[in-house]
């Protein structure tokens, strides 16, 4: 990153008789520092660890009005490397690798006394996952019996099977591995009647990048690199195959699948249009569309995927959301064209790819080459990492009862609360005084803000071992064996998934576990959830509160916004997917959204000089980005009006930053990181989020605040004469 060099301030206190303290501030050709004071600075000791990491993640030969993000993260990038383990490095990362060591020992202890049996379950599980010498054992035996169970052969198909079906293969992988190949069809609320759960059924990836196959020459090393994957895979599992050409087949057909996807630029816009018809209407397809949908047994498909569930689709009454139906109707006439033995193919790649990690190691080493060529991971993951990620992500809610208990302050819980309500009123503040809005869809913004509801921590019930185990009481854990296990647990998910079909939404759902760091935003349910795994330092709990509004004050902020970007705006009070915005304030917005997308479709990183920023895809998360900022330093302003200054914000050995100053650091320094070349690549291609470093830079250089904080002189880099400005 580019390093510029400025001359460093600094201020004499001149004390005069009759006047108390003056700070005068000695100004320098970029850049003016006014001294701040208090007097009582925090001696905490989390100020002490606070003022500490903020000065060391500091370089101060940077002039901030140049480059804040390097002022800010300067310091913190170069101490901070990779490590070989991992392909992006950045705070939330490390809470993470701290979440995991964590989660690790209270898995391992010896004692079960007294812990409900969910929590036992889980504990049997990671023993059952670490035990890699049992999967040598088995070999690839367990695949081969999936395999037959799905209609496949044990080996690579060379040409097509007797009797053949996608329908057959699709269906039930579904239901007993959960895996979507083809399409992909969920039970979820029903997005224009959150009131109730309908099935959806739309395109789903076919196991590659899709931007990366359907830009062969661009991302030829990538394709070259999975080619390579699956030719030794395939190597392992049959040697009489023809490996290569087997590849061929994958990345060919895979290729073909992408060219058929809607555009994620289309499924973002307003134009793309989502399809509900009766299950009937769906098996028999549309008189518009293509003669070859009546080839495929639809009906078949269906029936195989809800087998063994307590729901039976009724063809007239049932309704079906449909999002991808140009997709569907393209898919139809693809699988009607292609030779049968390569649909089979892949299928077959589909399952033996997702189940081959769990058998044996070569495999998983192929994985890592795999990663290391593509994203430049240096080490494998350990073994004990990848099964603790395992059992959180099956028993995610056990173990956030272990960790609630022995690793959150609960008293934390009501501070982050009042944060979030801060924020709610600074962002109500801020919408009585758009200009663009009128005064029927302000109000309705407001109505709508106002039923946010707020999920912070953990559920309360989670404590309960009965409710507890309640949770859990349809999965079992087959210790010693960790294939049969995962179907298991596997096909009881999937089941209580279709199952809710019949059931009315659970509105108080939470969407995360608390042992996840990070933060959400429902548009179906209208929530916010700031799962115990990021209320903790950097993030929170900093000792003074213009490092917590500044930081998860701005992810609050965040979050609340998402309710009003691009795609949140489109949802009412209740979650259901409706006009709400008049014709005059939408075109005034459209206009505003267009100034953000044009302003990160600028902006590119030195390490990939060809890229730039997606400024569309990436539109909701800088909206919101933009947005949770200024609802923050705004929350912030609400908090310091009710609070005596002796409480409030000055560190030791940072006496020359004023509390708004510190605000915008606490910002900056939450998104100091770095990442792999590989890494990288993949987020400017196909991500929603900006690269960390213009996520500080893209939203700082729209805050006036900021620069009148920083005393940013107009037209430096960090406070352009254009700012961006919609909430």
């Amino acid at each position: 990153m580019s390093r510029e060099r400025t001359v460093r301030c600094s201020s004499v206190l001149i004390c005069a008789l009759g006047i108390s303290l003056i700070a005068l501030a000695v100004y320098t050709a970029v850049l003016v520092l006014t001294e701040y004071r208090s007097p009582r600075p925090c001696l905490s000791e989390e100020c002490v660890g606070t003022a500490s990491r903020i000065l060391k993640a500091l370089n101060k030969d940077v002039n901030p009005c140049t480059d804040f993000y390097e002022f800010a993260c300067g310091g913190w990038i170069k101490q901070n490397p990779v490590p070989d383990w991992a392909t992006s490095w950045d705070q939330l990362a490390r809470l993470r690798e701290q979440l995991v060591m964590d989660l690790r020992e209270l898995l391992e202890a010896k004692s079960d006394e007294g812990l409900p049996e969910s929590v036992v379950k889980a504990k049997s599980l990671y023993r059952t996952c670490v035990n890699t010498e049992k999967l040598e054992v088995d070999g690839i035996k367990p695949i081969e019996g999936i395999l037959q169970r799905l209609g496949l052969p044990p080996r690579p198909p060379t040409e097509s099977t007797a009797n053949f079906s996608w329908v057959e293969v699709a269906g039930l992988g579904r239901r007993v591995l959960g895996l979507n190949v083809l399409l992909s069809v969920q039970v979820a609320e029903d997005v224009r009647n959150t009131s109730r759960n309908r099935v959806v059924i739309e395109q789903v990836s076919p196991g590659f990048s899709d931007r990366y196959l359907l830009q062969p020459e661009q991302f030829s090393h990538e394709l070259e690199q999975y080619h390579k994957y699956i030719k030794s895979m395939i190597s392992i599992a049959d040697n009489t195959t023809d490996a290569g050409q087997f590849a061929d087949d994958i990345i060919d057909f895979s290729k073909k699948l992408a060219k058929i996807m809607t555009p994620v630029e289309v499924r973002r816009s307003g134009t793309h249009l989502f399809h509900e018809v009766s299950v009937q209407q769906l098996i028999q397809g549309s008189s518009s569309g293509p003669a070859q949908w009546k080839e495929h047994d639809w009906k078949r498909y269906l029936e195989l995927v809800f087998s063994n569930t307590s729901v039976e689709l009724h063809p007239n009454t049932d309704r079906v959301i449909v999002m991808d139906l140009p997709y569907l109707q393209k898919l139809s006439i693809l699988l009607s064209d292609t030779k049968p033995v390569i649909i089979e193919r892949f299928l077959w790649w589909s399952v033996f790819s997702t189940m081959a990690p769990m058998t044996l190691g070569a495999f998983r080493e192929l994985g890592f080459e795999f990663s290391r060529a593509v994203f430049g991971l240096q080490q494998r993951t350990p073994r004990w990492k990848s099964c603790t990620a395992n059992v959180n992500a099956n028993f995610g809610v056990a173990l956030s009862y272990l960790y609630v208990k022995t690793h959150f302050d609960t008293t934390s819980r009501q501070k982050a609360i009042e944060m979030i309500e801060d924020v709610r009123s600074a962002f109500a503040e801020a919408v009585q005084e758009l200009d663009w809005m009128d005064s029927s869809t302000r109000l309705k913004t407001l109505s709508k803000l106002k039923a946010i509801r707020n999920f912070v921590g953990f559920p309360s019930w989670l404590l309960t071992h009965e409710q507890l185990d309640k949770h859990y009481k349809h999965a079992s854990v087959m210790e010693g064996n960790l294939f049969e296990t995962y179907l298991i647990l596997t096909s009881a998910a999937v089941k209580k998934s279709l199952e809710s079909l019949r059931e009315k939404p659970d509105r108080n759902r939470w969407v995360a576990t608390a042992t996840t760091v990070n933060a959400f935003y429902s548009a179906t349910l209208n929530s916010v959830t700031f799962p115990a795994g990021i209320l903790q330092p950097p993030f929170y709990g900093n000792g003074i509160e213009a490092i917590n509004y500044g930081s998860i004050g701005a992810i609050m902020g965040h979050e609340v916004t998402h309710g009003f970007d691009d795609q949140g705006r489109r949802y009412d009070e209740e979650g259901n997917l409706k006009q709400w915005w008049s014709a005059a304030t939408l075109e005034h917005y459209h206009s505003k959204v267009q100034c953000i997308i044009d302003q990160y479709s600028k902006y590119h990183m030195p390490q990939l000089p060809n890229y730039t920023v997606h400024g569309f895809n990436t539109q909701g998360e800088n909206i919101a980005d933009n947005g949770g900022l200024r609802a923050a330093l705004r929350a912030y302003n609400l908090f310091s009006t009710r609070t005596p200054i002796t409480r409030r914000d000055a560190l030791p050995g940072l006496p020359a930053y004023t509390p708004d100053q510190l605000f915008f650091l606490g910002f900056a320094q939450i998104w100091c990181g770095n990442s792999t070349v590989g890494a990288l690549k993949s987020k400017m291609v196909e991500g929603v989020h900006s690269p960390n470093k213009i996520r500080v830079i893209g939203t700082l250089s729209n805050s006036k605040e900021f620069a009148e904080a920083w005393n940013c002189p107009q037209g430096s880099p960090m406070n352009p004469p254009h700012k961006c400005v919609l909430w």
